[in-house]
């Protein structure tokens, strides 16, 4: 467990502050420090290498006791990439060669560079990465190394990228070996192409679907491939230390779009990325422009932990002072907040936590901003919060360590061709990632621990009891078959409108044609538009009136089918329906899109009471007489010891936790707290329950 700054991005900090800062670290409790290895600063000219600021820096820090994380930025290239390698420049969507110029906070490379398509650029790229791999592979203060930041490659491509030769033929290849022959792509594709050299990738949405869908999914395929890549230029210099990266938002938030030109999960699905890495993690910067609730943010880290499975999470960038986006100012970040978020991602399973940054930056859009020392009114009682973090943490860093989250019992199904098809209609990925990011918010309002599982990662889904199917249109055949082992094994599925509407390819299934359909007994009558503000639904004696979008999809009921809600015509628009052992609930609209973006109680209550239905709620309940929602709470185990977190945010004074015997616990108001207690003592009752837990404020 450890508790870091990023503190290096060349060549700052100057020089002259790296003894006061590196002492004022260690004083303040961090572990660790990161240091950005940027190629275009280390590679000055080609073949020429100097780490001369590292050697330094990271003596420095070993006096001090203080370890190291090496953060390789691959993606910033020198500025002679293209002198060298002339054919390596990037093509946009419009044919029109991508420009590269200095990234808009960094000021010693290229961006977006060559293309890593390029056999020439690869190959440049991966002597950079051995050479600091083999420098600093046996250095015994290095804790690890980030491979990829933010999963960053077409950063200012200034148009969807990459069409260049390099990538064209790549993707054509993985074509060849997805579908063995031309033949075997023109029946997938419904298409007559006579040669390899008419297969273009897609340019635009709201065009064929196919193509753009296909390209899409390449890329991802290709983002994964590439982590393998720098995974494996460290591995082969340094057998020991942990290789990780991180992504600037996981990949179920990914919904793509023209303000940055960024395809969705072009940047690469997290749970095939964690699969070429030792560890994984995220970007967070809660009190950025809008910024995001502690909701929002547990949505952000539970992703991550659900992408990296049994393997490491960091939170890999965690926003240190007030953010900074060009000339204007953001909010200042609150010392009790956060501290919420590290705690928010200690509970969660993460074991290591990186600050953004030490010092206010100095260039470009990011500059005098994001400094946990910097100027924005509360460096010293952010210091303050943070000291007596690190020495909790230090105290219990054993039991820390050794920590992992209890299994949730309720899954939300995450298929990332719903994202593919959505972009390919209306360029971005908002109806599907809205769908899915409604139930994730329902879920954190209701502090109801949760696993969000990925399409091509079921493993997960024999330890769950509940399975959410947002905007279902497309489930991939492997997904079919096992949901449907869930369901007859005596699972639950909550599934919204028009199952297994189109194809992986994205052509329509007429309703009679939608097998997996079909076998679940869900059979709907077409689309119809919504004509009506809500919906309502009866679960036994309970009613909740729920509010749809997008359109109805009314349903044929069975003779032994539930119906739950009548559209205002008299059509099923809900049904409930036994499956073998199993159970379920197909819904004949979307409520998890509407829900993100306008939270109501009602659809928290009816995802609560089919939890409750379903035997998915957690084995402990956490009650508050104010509000509730200020309570955010994870349970876990470290050895033989049973952990229990309770982070208030807000003015709640009293809870009750409802486990074998019911106890109450007393919070100061606007207090933040962290609590661990051992299995035993939840026996004990009250008094050596508050005995024995141990309490930071």
């Amino acid at each position: 467990m450890f508790v870091a700054t990023q503190y290096f991005r060349p060549p700052f900090p100057d020089r002259k502050h790296w003894d006061k800062d590196l002492d004022l670290m260690k004083q303040t409790g961090l572990t660790a420090l990161q240091l950005w290895a940027c190629w275009g600063w280390i590679e000055p000219e080609p073949g020429k290498f100097n780490f001369d600021d590292y050697d330094e820096l990271i003596e420095k820090s070993k006096k001090r006791g203080l370890k190291v994380i090496i953060s390789t930025i691959a993606e910033i290239h020198p500025f002679w990439i293209h002198r060298i390698v002339p054919d390596s420049y990037m093509i946009d969507h419009m044919g029109n060669r991508v420009v590269s110029s200095l990234r808009g906070e960094c000021n010693v490379g290229l961006t977006p560079g060559g293309c890593f398509d390029n056999p020439k650029v690869s190959e440049l790229m991966g002597i950079f990465l051995g050479k600091i791999a083999e420098r600093y592979a046996n250095e015994e203060s290095v804790i690890g190394w980030d491979c990829w930041n933010e999963t960053r490659w077409n950063v200012q491509s200034d148009g969807y990228v990459c069409y260049c030769t390099y990538t064209i033929d790549k993707f054509r290849n993985w074509l060849k070996e997805k579908y063995g022959d031309l033949e075997g792509l023109n029946n997938a594709w419904k298409r007559r192409y006579c040669s390899w050299e008419d297969v273009f990738p897609g340019k635009l949405p709201n065009r064929t679907y196919t193509e753009l869908m296909e390209f899409t999914k390449f890329l991802t395929w290709r983002a994964g491939r590439h982590m393998k890549f720098r995974y494996e230029q460290i591995r082969q210099f340094d057998k020991k230390h942990i290789i990780s990266a991180h992504c600037g938002a996981p990949c179920t938030m990914s919904l793509g779009g023209p303000e940055c030109y960024e395809q969705p999960l072009c940047r690469g699905n997290d749970w095939d990325e964690s699969d070429q890495l030792d560890g994984f993690g995220c970007s967070h910067f809660p009190f950025w422009g809008k910024g995001f609730s502690l909701a929002d943010y547990g949505i952000r880290v539970e992703s991550i932990r659900s992408a990296a499975r049994n393997k490491t999470m960091w939170v890999s960038e965690l926003q240190g002072g007030s953010a900074r986006d060009g000339l204007v100012v953001h909010r200042p970040v609150v010392p009790e907040y956060q501290q919420l978020w590290v705690w928010n991602g200690i509970a969660r399973g993460a074991k290591g936590v990186i600050f953004w940054c030490w010092r206010d930056e100095v260039f470009g859009r990011e500059s005098s901003g994001f400094g946990l020392t910097g100027s924005d009114g509360l460096a010293t009682p952010r210091l303050e919060a943070l000291k007596k973090t690190c020495d909790f943490i230090k105290k219990y860093e054993n039991i820390l360590d050794n920590y992992q989250p209890d299994n949730a019992k309720v899954g939300v199904f995450f298929e990332q061709d719903n994202y593919y098809l959505n972009w390919a209609q209306d360029g971005d990925s908002i109806k599907s990632g809205f769908s899915l990011l409604g139930y994730l918010s329902a879920l954190e309002r209701l502090q109801i621990p949760y696993e969000i599982v990925e399409s091509n990662h079921l493993e997960i889904l024999s330890k769950l009891k509940l399975l959410i199917l947002p905007w279902p249109l497309i489930i991939n055949p492997k997904a079919k078959e096992i949901i449907t082992a869930f369901v007859n094994n005596g699972g639950t599925i909550i599934c919204e409108g028009e199952l297994d509407a189109y194809t992986s390819l994205g052509f329509y299934n007429y309703t009679e044609e939608r097998e997996f359909a079909k076998y679940l007994g869900i059979k709907d009558i077409g689309r119809r538009p919504i004509n009506q503000e809500s919906i309502s639904l009866r679960l036994d004696t309970k009613k909740f009136k729920l509010k749809p979008e997008a359109w109805f999809t009314p349903y044929v009921s069975g003779s032994n089918d539930i119906v739950l809600s009548y559209t205002k015509e008299g059509f099923p628009i809900a049904i409930e329906k036994k499956i073998g052992k199993g159970n379920i609930y197909a819904i004949g609209a979307f409520l998890g899109m509407p829900y993100y973006q306008k939270q109501y109680k009602d659809f928290e209550k009816f995802l609560y009471e089919i939890i409750s239905k379903t035997n998915a709620l957690p084995d402990i309940k956490v009650i508050s007489k104010d509000n509730i929602s200020d309570i955010q709470w994870r349970t876990g185990s470290s050895g033989n010891d049973k952990l229990l977190f309770l982070i208030n945010s807000g003015n709640t004074k009293t809870i009750k936790i409802k486990s074998e015997k019911e106890f109450s616990v007393t919070l100061k108001s606007k207090s933040w707290n962290i609590f661990l207690s051992c299995s035993q003592s939840l026996r004990d009752g009250q008094d050596s329950v508050v005995r024995s837990w141990s309490c930071i404020k």
